[in-house]
């Protein structure tokens, strides 16, 4: 029995594994320009986590910029779910050839370090 009040679980309705990842991240509301500075927790090749005092409510579309020692990632996102205490997670839409082969590499580089932990 599927109870109404009862609030979905993000993490059942990811479709792709996220890794621990963290950097500064900016998140820009698209519609307004307002910019939100925090940082990442995840980050999958789906989307990511963003850590938040004051995330964007479900739903908003925004610019996102990760920046890293090793290069800026940037794309654009949707935020599939927010905790307002918490944060964010989005969901990519758009992203070009060059930020995702960014993206690959820095992944590739995350399982490689956790394999070499476990």
């Amino acid at each position: 029995m599927i109870q109404r009040n009862q609030p979905l679980q993000p993490a059942n309705k990811r479709s792709v594994r996220r890794c621990p990842f963290v950097a500064s991240a900016e998140v820009t509301e698209l519609r307004s320009g307002a910019l939100l500075s925090a940082r990442t927790s995840e980050l999958s090749f789906g989307g990511c986590y963003v850590d938040a005092h004051s995330p964007f409510p479900d739903g908003t579309l925004v610019g996102l910029r990760i920046l890293r020692d090793r290069g800026v990632f940037e794309t654009k996102a949707k935020v599939v779910y927010c905790d307002p205490r918490f944060g964010m997670g989005l969901a990519f839409t758009e992203m070009t050839p060059e930020q995702r082969s960014l993206l690959e590499a820095w992944l590739a580089e995350i399982v490689s370090q956790l394999r070499t932990i476990s």
